[in-house]
């Protein structure tokens, strides 16, 4: 009797074994196949989309600079001048730094990390305004808008620092941080949190027009005032420090500024806040543009 099972096992084994071979091959080439076909497609989908953010970037220089090289020139030079007027003014009513021996170095980390963070979230929410003729392109969508400018003003916004600090070099100041790591960090945050800021001021001129930038400005320059600018934060009252500590700007002054020296008081940074807010307004950015797709039509 096991002898004759045994042998029943073995003729099922020889009849269904190539037969489980053959389905094993064909299951696994058409897996194979339908990943070859997906990958195909997402290489094309990319490709497409690098194309396109190529073209509207392109676009969008010579619509804002025109077909010179003048235009970008200037619009390089307007944060530089807006940086040196801001330094010259301070260094005109003080020579006295609070911190360290320069007090054009003290001014130039607080006045950086604004610029820095302002231009992009200011001229980030004017990319479909000025740049809605494209709209009527069927393959063109908001996003692509919003990213082209996003890595224009990324860029724009390394020229002005690398400017900047060859310019504070030129009269003997050494602009160069004692942490080199912790300042990259830093002006990273700072053009983050102004692309965060942008991409939710996309979504809001769209909701309620225009005069929403205006409104965004004037808190800008608010928030810039409590930033700890022209005074640390420790010289100031702890009612005071207790309201400002919310502030993402003084966070981004004071990180810049314990990179620039090593014996700065650490203790108000929260870096965090910093993340979050442009997190969080980068996230409710992208999800107005999908939801709010219309309205940019219009």
């Amino acid at each position: 009797m096991q002898a004759q099972t045994r042998l029943i096992s073995a003729g099922m084994l020889l009849i269904f074994a190539p037969l489980a071979a053959r389905w094993s091959a064909t299951t696994s080439l058409a897996f194979n196949s339908r990943l070859f076909e997906r990958c195909t497609r997402l290489a094309r989908q990319l490709s497409e989309f690098r194309r396109i953010i190529g073209a509207v970037l392109l676009q969008d220089m010579r619509s804002r600079f025109g077909h010179s090289h003048i235009g970008y020139l200037i619009v390089i030079a307007w944060p530089l001048c807006h940086i040196g007027v801001i330094m010259l003014a301070h260094l005109v009513r003080s020579s006295v730094a609070p911190v360290g021996d320069s007090p054009a170095m003290f001014v130039g980390t607080g006045v950086v990390p604004y610029i820095l963070c302002l231009y992009p979230a200011r001229l980030l929410a004017m990319a479909i305004p000025q740049n809605r003729q494209l709209l009527n392109i069927p393959v063109i969508q908001p996003l692509h808008l919003i990213l082209s400018r996003c890595i224009l003003e990324t860029l724009n916004a390394m020229i002005v620092l690398a400017l900047f600090m060859s310019v504070v070099g030129l009269f003997d100041v050494d602009i160069f941080p004692a942490d080199t790591v912790e300042a990259a960090k830093a002006i990273g945050a700072a053009v983050f949190l102004g692309i965060g800021l942008g991409f939710f001021n996309v979504v809001m001129c769209a909701l309620v027009g225009n005069f929403f930038l205006l409104f965004f400005v004037f808190v800008m320059i608010g928030l810039y005032v409590v930033s700890g600018v022209y005074l640390p934060p420790t010289a100031m009252p702890e009612n005071i420090r207790e309201y400002m500590v919310y502030n993402p700007l003084l966070h981004l002054v004071e990180w810049l500024r314990s990179a620039y020296y090593t014996s700065y008081n650490t203790d108000l940074i929260n870096k965090s806040i910093i993340l979050w807010v442009g997190g969080i307004s980068l996230t409710l950015g992208l999800i107005g543009e999908r939801f709010l797709r219309g309205k940019f039509f219009s």
